[in-house]
């Protein structure tokens, strides 16, 4: 995302490259396409604390301990599964002629919940329900930046996993654009075309059905319009993505704020819920699965897309689990962020107008 500054983690081995002027499986996502390089968030000893179960150092009270150290790994005596099958009428980037890793199993199957775990109940043809079943790319996939730079090895400690969706070939699917770019497509696959509508920095509605419309968006200065460039046409898919990267180009991690609604009760935690950093270095985490035990006790995955643009990836606290442990009020930590508060929980609302009501 463009707009002001507000929602990039960047990388420090990866050049951004400018662009003209004009966020608990969890997926994580940073600051803002115009925002200062954070500084690292943890050190190394705090994240091998991380994955040993302990608390680091510098933060005793936010520690998170991985769920099982055999939680990665189905059991030996499973029974063979079925040849996994893209749906890319439930998924329909798949059917695009654009480049990304082709699927081998869904998120539901590569990530089986930890033993003594049960994966929450999802309702049929929720959000929820969508995102487990997420394609994922091979295992030994790296992560790599738009223009096809690595950023995370496929052996990377903290990478569990890449997700089999393009990243485009611009600096814009970033950070809080993982959030936006997953709750579009889930509402395309379901035909809700006019529950598609986001906001710009600047807080104008960028709803698909101006863009369908003929309308595009045009900068003035700071500002963003709404200007009629074409006839009204359909829509299809490929068409719908360049909407998307507009949409990208001029949102940002606090243009979210009101697009969503806190969820004030950390026990009400879905899948699609996400923690919301406004503050630099902004930050925003999905949540893709959670997984519970009869006690109550929860776990859940966790993932990102920094900056510069990069592959969707989950994220782990070490090569023992891709699990983290959720333990509300106390903060989650993550490889690649500060750590995730949950009064900085938030849902995404049906519609742009329909937030903080």
């Amino acid at each position: 995302m463009r707009g002001p500054p507000g929602n990039a983690c960047t990388l420090p081995s990866v050049t951004r490259v400018p662009r003209a002027a004009g966020l608990v499986l969890i997926l994580a996502a940073c600051q803002g396409k115009h925002g200062a390089s954070p500084s690292p968030s943890q050190s190394s000893a705090a994240l091998a604390a991380i994955s040993a179960g302990t608390s680091a150092p510098a933060a005793p009270a936010a520690s998170v301990s991985p769920a099982s150290p055999t939680s990665a790994a189905p059991s030996a005596s499973a029974a063979p599964s079925a040849p996994y099958v893209p749906d890319a009428k439930r998924y329909p980037w798949l059917a695009d002629e654009r480049d990304f890793p082709k699927p081998d199993s869904s998120l539901e199957e590569r990530f089986p919940a930890p033993p003594g775990y049960k994966r929450v109940a999802a309702e049929p043809g929720s959000f929820a329900e969508w995102l487990r079943g997420l394609p994922m790319a091979p295992e030994g996939t790296p992560a790599k930046s738009f223009d096809g730079h690595e950023t995370l090895s496929a052996d990377d400690d903290y990478l569990a996993g890449v997700v089999a969706i393009d990243t485009g070939s611009a600096d814009l699917q970033q950070s809080s654009d993982v959030i936006i770019r997953l709750h579009a497509e889930y509402l395309w696959s379901r035909g809700e075309k006019e529950k598609i509508s986001y906001l710009s920095a600047t807080k104008l509605a960028m709803p698909l059905s101006r863009w369908e419309k003929g309308q595009r968006l045009i900068p003035n200065g700071p500002n963003v319009f709404w200007v009629v460039k074409g006839k009204p046409s359909e829509v299809d898919h490929a068409e719908f993505r360049r909407y998307l990267d507009a949409v990208f180009n001029w949102a940002n991690s606090t243009s979210l704020s009101p697009r969503s609604a806190p969820v004030t009760e950390p026990k009400d935690l879905v899948a699609g819920d996400f923690f919301l950093q406004t503050e630099e270095p902004n930050h925003v985490a999905v949540v893709l699965d959670v997984a519970e035990k009869p006690s109550g006790e929860r776990v859940a995955l966790l993932g990102q897309a920094r900056s510069p643009a990069e592959s969707v990836h989950v994220v782990r606290p070490g090569k023992a689990t891709p699990w983290f442990s959720v333990r509300p009020p106390v903060p989650v930590l993550t490889p690649h962020s500060q750590a995730l508060a949950w009064g900085d929980l938030r849902r995404m609302t049906t519609s742009a107008g329909d937030a903080d009501k």
